[in-house]
Order: structure tokens, then sequence, then C-alpha cells
């Protein structure tokens, strides 16, 4: 089974034009879209940064200020821009659109925006699979790099979808012993998705689970806070909690 280096993994875009800007992202977690036929469409969350004038020679941080991140496949890609506040009247990009009223996004296929998109992924060559909970507990202690997979089905549709994560937060108990992931973030399907692009099928979550069969997540999305006199106010943040039952694997570095 190979296994993401995610410390040494890119998501590269390159600006269209020689002298335009070449930027180059880690990510933060795969999803692996299995549908019913075996196909696989493989898609990677990169990190998240925040809103700049790139190469400029006066002020570098966009103000007001969003948080920038991103979904991107073999072709297609999808990007969000999370303001501030709700309903923001300073966006000056009509082409967007907007929703929850706080978070921008937009999605479309790599050619239509840059001249090329580049993922540079790296694979551990010295993994174990950690099957039990003494196992984990030990290789946390020592220090060992770990990775998470999770598998999640659908029934009716009999689609698939395997995610990959680096963990970031394990807790464990020495003497029971018992663990307990708490990570993020990640990408999560939407298998009551209807959408034209694939990508627009996936969300944004933090996943948790102490088990090697079952968890939860919880995905970013718009939630309602309050109302005022030009309707509801929203802000965009991780709000929506799903269990689920699947397999979660967890993989050590030696």
């Amino acid at each position: 089974m190979k296994v993401i280096d995610f410390a040494k993994s890119y998501m590269t875009w390159f600006g269209a034009g020689e002298m335009s800007s070449i930027s180059r992202i880690l990510l933060d977690g795969v999803c692996t879209l299995i549908n019913s036929r075996g196909e696989e469409d493989v898609f990677y969350l990169i990190a998240p940064c925040r809103s700049e004038h790139t190469h400029s020679d006066g002020q570098l941080i966009v103000m007001p200020n969003y948080d920038f991140r991103g979904i991107f496949g073999s072709k297609e890609y999808k990007i969000f821009r999370n303001h501030w506040v709700s309903n923001p009247d300073y966006l000056d990009d009509p082409g967007l659109d907007t929703t929850g009223g706080r978070i921008l996004e937009e999605s479309g296929l790599h050619h239509t925006k840059w001249d090329d998109v580049k993922l540079n992924i790296n694979y551990f060559h010295n993994i174990k699979e950690l099957t039990n909970k003494q196992s984990v507990v030990d290789s946390t202690l020592n220090n060992s790099i770990l990775v998470g997979q999770t598998e999640l089905f659908n029934d009716k549709t009999q689609e698939k979808a395997i995610l990959e994560y680096p963990i970031k937060t394990m807790n464990v108990i020495k003497g029971i012993p018992r663990f307990q992931v708490d990570t993020g973030p990640i990408l999560v399907p939407n298998f009551k998705h209807d959408k034209k692009l694939k990508v627009n099928s996936l969300d944004i979550a933090h996943i948790v689970y102490n088990l090697f069969d079952r968890g939860e997540y919880i995905s970013r999305k718009p939630v309602q806070i309050a109302n005022n006199d030009e309707g509801p106010i929203t802000v965009t943040d991780y709000s929506e909690l799903v269990k689920y039952v699947g397999i979660n694997k967890l993989y050590a570095v030696n």
C-alpha cells in the first residue's frame, strides 16, 4: 500500500505568460472517489494561506483579508475565499458565486485559469500499518510520522471514497491503551451531490475517531448566527457533524 509523504508533496500552478507568478503549495489531504464501475478520480486539498498582493513592491497583505484554499484534481479545481464578515460588500469580482454570504467559491478546469497545474506526489518507502491500539500508542510516543486513511461507502450508489491525510494531532493513554485521532483539514465526499464537476462534490472537514471501524467528521459549511435588517448573518466554519461507519487505517513511518 502506497502512503503519501505530505511534507514532500505539492500542487504547483503556473500563471499565464513567462512573467506570471508560479505558486507551490503543500498538500493537506487527498480524496479518491471511486464509482460503481471502479473508475477513480483523485483530488488534493492544498494548505490554506492568506490573501496577498503577490510580488508587490508595496503592501503585501490584502486588506480586508481572507482565507484562501483550494482543491485540485487532474483537470478540475475549486478555490475557496473565506472572508471576515457575512455578505461582504467589498468583494469586487462579480464573476464568482457567493455561498452562505461569506465564502466565495470558484470552480472550473485548469486550462481556463493557468498555463499548467502540476501535482508532485511523493510516497514513503518504509511504512508499517498499525493494526491495534497498543501499536498506535507506541508509535505516537516514539514520535513516528503518522498518516491516516479512511474508507467511506455509499450503499445506495455503490460509490466509495478513500481519504488520506497526515495525522497532526493524536491523543493517547498508555495504561489502557487508547488513542484518538483529531486532525484536519481533510477532504470528504458528499455522496448526495449532483454536480457537473466532480470537484464540487467534496467538502473540507476535520476528522475525529478512536476506533478502526467508525468515527466522526465536521464539515466546513455556512451557518446562520444572527439576523439584521438586511437578512440573516452567516459565517462559514466547521459546523456540520457527520457520524460514519467505515474503515480507519493508521500507518507509521519507520
